[in-house]
């Protein structure tokens, strides 16, 4: 995947749009037939328009991993989080979602907060392994919200 200090996530830039899209689609396509998933429905002007929100996970110079994320409510939401397939495992994942957590810590934000869809369960087990915890149902059926709080002063990973 390239050097042994893992994937460099930075805020993602105009030309990442191409990488987004195609990491989103990778990474959600295989879901298609048991839901429609959200991810799959946006678009270059969408991700174009939400920029400053998008972080990158770069590897080998392409996007290999992207989130979603902003403060919200005096929280810190994220969505869309996604890998290429066949690099899952190797801590992609889990740098973003460690970028996600210093960005919220340095927003002055308590917690950090996304919906999880309740039929996917390797995605609960990754999200609680991270100190994660369902706190109320999201979407009745379909989705419920996870939280993980945030220690008052900096945050390290």
């Amino acid at each position: 995947m390239g050097d042994a200090s893992g994937p460099k996530v930075a805020a993602a830039g105009p030309s990442d749009v191409p990488g987004i899209l195609a990491v989103l689609a990778a990474a959600y396509a295989p879901y298609a037939e048991e839901f429609r998933p959200t991810a799959l429905g946006r678009t270059a002007g969408a991700v174009r328009g939400e920029l400053p929100h998008w972080l990158v996970a770069r590897a080998g110079g392409r996007a290999v991993g992207c989130v979603l994320q902003y403060p919200e409510d005096g929280s810190y939401t994220f969505c869309f989080l996604a890998t290429e397939p066949g690099l899952r495992g190797r801590g992609i994942g889990s740098a973003l979602v460690d970028a996600v957590v210093r960005r919220a810590a340095a927003a002055g934000c308590r917690e950090v907060r996304i919906a999880l869809r309740t039929s996917l369960a390797a995605n609960t087990a990754f999200f609680t392994k991270r100190g994660f915890r369902r706190v109320a149902p999201f979407r009745p059926d379909t989705h419920d919200l996870y939280e993980r709080k945030l220690e008052a002063g900096p945050w390290a990973p």
